[in-house]
Formats: C-alpha cells, sequence, structure tokens
C-alpha cells in the first residue's frame, strides 16, 4: 500500500484528533473533540462536512455518523479529515441519509448536528466502531 505524505499541519491536527478521541465516548463527546479540533489551524477556506447513512465501505452494512473537515494542501486539492463513527443498523438510524456543508447552516455547525433529529435518535446508542483518517482529493 502507498504511504501518503502530508504536510506538517495535517499531520498535527490528525495526530490531535487521533489522542483525542476513542470508541469508548459518548457521541457528544467526540462530536467535541471534532469541534476543538477545527479550531486549530484554521481557515475561513475550511468546510465541515456532516454525513449520515447506512453504507456498505468495510464489506457490511453499517450506519455512519461521519464529520469531515476539508482544508487546503497547498496546491489545488484539500486535505479530508474523516471522524467516521459507526453503528450497527436498526430501525432507529435506517431512515437517516443527509449531508450537509457547513456553508450550508446558518448559526454554529455544530449546535445544528447536536439538534439534528439523527444525533437525538442515536446519541444514546452503542458505538460500534470509531474510525479517524485522512485522505486528499
Amino acid at each position: 500500500m502507498e504511504e501518503k505524505y502530508f504536510d506538517k499541519k495535517s499531520e498535527e491536527i490528525l495526530n490531535y484528533l487521533n489522542n483525542a478521541v476513542n470508541r469508548e465516548m459518548r457521541l457528544s463527546e467526540l462530536i467535541d473533540a471534532f469541534e476543538n479540533m477545527c479550531m486549530l489551524n484554521s481557515s475561513e477556506k475550511d468546510m465541515i462536512l456532516f454525513e449520515t447513512g447506512t453504507f456498505s465501505f468495510t464489506g457490511e452494512s453499517l450506519f455512519y455518523f461521519s464529520l469531515v473537515r476539508q482544508f487546503s494542501n497547498g496546491e489545488d486539492e484539500f486535505f479530508q479529515l474523516h471522524v467516521d463513527i459507526m453503528y450497527q443498523p436498526n430501525s432507529k438510524n435506517a431512515d437517516f441519509s443527509n449531508a450537509y456543508w457547513n456553508d450550508e447552516i446558518e448559526g454554529n455547525f455544530f449546535d445544528f448536528i447536536k439538534t439534528s433529529k439523527v444525533y437525538m435518535d442515536i446519541k444514546d446508542e452503542e458505538i460500534f466502531m470509531l474510525n479517524v483518517y485522512m485522505d486528499e482529493t
């Protein structure tokens, strides 16, 4: 597998997030840690994505509550730092499939996330898996 090279800024942000989150945390704590990470080395050009849905990326269907910070790689592309919080699919999360960018939402984006119907319905569910990673567009 080819090893990706990320610049110092992106590596620091990724390391911060890897050290700030774990699967035993509550969903609200994971969102707070992601929000804190978004303040590190931030730029007005940074974008944040909140996405939910049931996907088979791992080979099995899982419900994803995903947070993504997108920021410039210094050239013409972007780094995307992902926090995928996965749950077993069930009747509570089966109908959720949404994607929101922060520039589409008025007010505080993280307040929007924490007051969303999907958050309210799954906030106390057991987290099945947590994946933190970065890629480049």
